[in-house]
């Protein structure tokens, strides 16, 4: 009866110690946490102190803030973002330490020149202010004589303060980065493309992109450049929540009530459209009538759009009309659902299909950068997977 008594007494306590940490009472030694072993590079300790500072200076690129980081319902999401941290500082650490196995170590050369590649930089965006306000044509009173080189310094001390750093630690981490870059360039120089993985490319690639020309422009070796048009045009919209309401009928599939309630709002601003269109055919200056029309697009109006057959931004009854017209002529009103258009075709632009001679360079470089990724992937997995040991419980 005693040992069972005594039994009682020890599952009491345990109770009551968890009652007590689940109260918070139970505190946790700020300095022993970060002072934990998280991870070990070869032998080379990473704290969980240097998680935490690198979570505190990165928070707002994971969309976390402080009141995030302490909330216990959040506190998976946090973790997960502990570990993609500590994976990358442990990554970096690994490479660093590759490259200084391999011969390339932070030297005073490497620094210079890291800090003439900021400078560089300051320039460019002092560059950028200039430009900014010398195409600022809306003021017309002359502007206050500025130090543009001050302002760029500043904005770039702001960024990389921003890092959690000063313009050394700037530097030098840059440095650090270039040693990584020539360890990469030595692992990975070597990687050969051959003809035939060439030629493959180029005809299976060119055959995804006669399929799906909406996306042509948007690969890495475009190869294939549909009919375009280049197109001027004024819009007399329906009013929006209108336009919405027919998608809304059309995606209900209630087609009728849907072009019921389209013609309803094109009637009644066709005889706007129509008057706006006897002022086009009598010659009046297109542009001039976008602007009193469309302020809001007649910038992008003196120029016009390009586009093709499958534009996903603009209206099917749009784009069936344009490709109609001839060079110089001009649309009746084409009715679509967010209202009428008035369009005039500038120049007609065939297809053409570049030859492999043409983009094989291109072909190239994009084939092997892609086999070398892999192959450093590759190689930094097995780097890894050898050198790399995590605690991540004690994150």
């Amino acid at each position: 009866m005693r040992h069972v008594k005594n039994i009682s007494l020890i599952l009491a306590i345990t109770m009551l110690l968890g009652v007590v940490a689940g109260c918070g009472i139970v505190q946790v030694n700020p300095e022993k946490d970060r002072a934990q072993v998280v991870a070990e590079v070869n032998g080379e300790k990473i704290l969980k102190g240097e998680v935490l500072d690198r979570l505190d200076k990165e928070k707002a690129l994971y969309n976390l803030t402080d009141e995030d980081i302490n909330n216990k319902n959040k506190k998976e999401t946090v973790l997960e973002v502990k570990k993609a941290i500590l994976d990358q500082i442990v990554t970096e650490k690994l490479l660093l330490q590759k490259a200084n196995e391999a011969g390339f170590e932070v030297t005073d050369e490497l620094r210079d020149e890291a800090r003439r590649e900021l400078q560089d930089i300051k320039k460019d965006i002092e560059q950028q202010l200039r430009e900014a306000d010398e195409e600022d044509e809306e003021d017309e009173q002359q502007p206050e004589e500025k130090n543009y080189e001050q302002e760029a310094h500043e904005y770039v001390n702001e960024q990389i303060a921003a890092m959690g750093m000063t313009e050394d630690e700037y530097i030098e981490f840059l440095a650090e980065q270039k040693c990584i870059e020539k360890l990469y360039e030595k692992t990975v120089g070597d990687v050969q493309i051959s003809q035939e993985e060439i030629d493959k490319y180029y005809n299976e690639e060119l055959a995804i992109q006669k399929e799906n020309i909406a996306f042509a422009e948007t690969r890495s070796v475009v190869l294939y450049e549909p009919p375009k048009v280049r197109v001027k045009h004024i819009s007399i919209g329906i009013p929006s929540e209108k336009a919405s309401e027919y998608y809304d009928l059309m995606n209900d599939e209630k087609e009728d009530e849907a072009k019921a309630l389209l013609d309803k709002e094109l009637e009644a601003i066709k005889d706007e459209a129509n008057e706006i269109l006897d002022k086009v055919k009598s010659g009046e200056d297109f542009v001039k009538l976008v602007e009193e029309h469309n302020p809001e697009i007649a910038e992008v109006m003196e120029e016009g759009i390009t586009t093709h057959k499958e534009n996903l931004y603009l209206p099917e009854e749009y784009l069936e009309a344009a490709f109609k017209l001839n060079e110089g002529q001009v649309s009746e009103l084409v009715p679509t659902p967010y209202g009428y258009y008035i369009i005039k075709l500038e120049e007609k632009y065939p297809e053409k299909t570049n030859t492999l001679e043409e983009k094989k360079e291109d072909i190239e470089e994009h084939l092997k950068n892609h086999k070398q990724q892999e192959k450093w992937q590759e190689i930094v997995n097995e780097w890894k997977e050898k050198s790399i040991k995590k605690f991540e419980n004690r994150l």
